[in-house]
């Protein structure tokens, strides 16, 4: 529980219970209740949901791209990329699985994710809540054509997340995309993902037909 304290009855406190230099102590104390900082929002908000592997990239390097290598009515494979002395490391190479058919409510946000658009970031640019259900966590080795963007060692072990993306707004909830993500050794390991995002969830079997299916598509894109 909070009082709020008047100047008043500080002084008279002080005056009669503490003395002179109490007082000025006392004073201090009020000027520093007053003086705390309050909470940014956008750190408040950041701490309610999960961050988006583009707000970690650009928290943890200081900076955030992405340069979409291939894209079709199926798949999309992208570098998710930091700038260092003028060159893009890549930090994740994601393989997304569209959906099988566009809901007319997030068209024009699918327009812009074809288009190029990172994907969370376009979602909770236009006002839907962007969560994730984990499926998976692993490692593949680091590829020729995968170590040359991420500027490391071909065949080193890299972290490997699959989740669904999944998208509500109005009262409406969808599984947007299925996305696996490879990370570069410096950015995630496969130690820190069950850290940050729990155990995976219990999947259905469909679920595990499209995850084996995505993993066999990211092996297949990273070569």
């Amino acid at each position: 529980m909070t009082f709020e304290v008047s100047r008043k009855t500080v002084r008279r406190l002080a005056r009669t219970l503490l003395g002179p230099l109490a007082l000025v102590a006392a004073f201090a104390a009020v000027a520093q209740q007053r003086a705390a900082p309050l909470a940014e929002p956008s750190r408040v908000e950041a701490a309610e949901r999960e961050l988006l592997n583009s707000e970690r990239i650009e928290r943890r390097f200081g900076s955030y791209g992405v340069d979409v290598l291939s894209s079709d009515a199926r798949y999309r494979v992208s570098n998710l990329y930091s700038v260092h002395d003028e060159e893009r490391i890549c930090r994740t190479f994601a393989v997304v699985v569209y959906p099988s058919r566009i809901d007319p409510r997030f068209r024009r946000e699918h327009d812009e994710i074809v288009a190029g658009g990172s994907i969370g970031a376009v979602f909770a640019r236009n006002g839907w809540i962007v969560t994730k259900r984990h499926l998976y966590f692993g490692e593949l080795p680091a590829t020729q054509k995968v170590a040359g963007l991420m500027r490391t060692d071909e065949g080193v072990p890299l972290a490997v997340h699959v989740y669904v993306l999944s998208v509500e707004k109005d009262g409406a909830s969808f599984d947007y995309a299925t996305i696996a993500e490879v990370h570069h050794p410096d950015y995630l390991s496969s130690a820190d993902l069950p850290r940050i995002y729990g155990a995976p969830a219990r999947s259905s079997d469909a679920q595990d037909r499209l995850l084996d299916e995505i993993l066999a598509e990211t092996a297949a894109r990273m070569r």
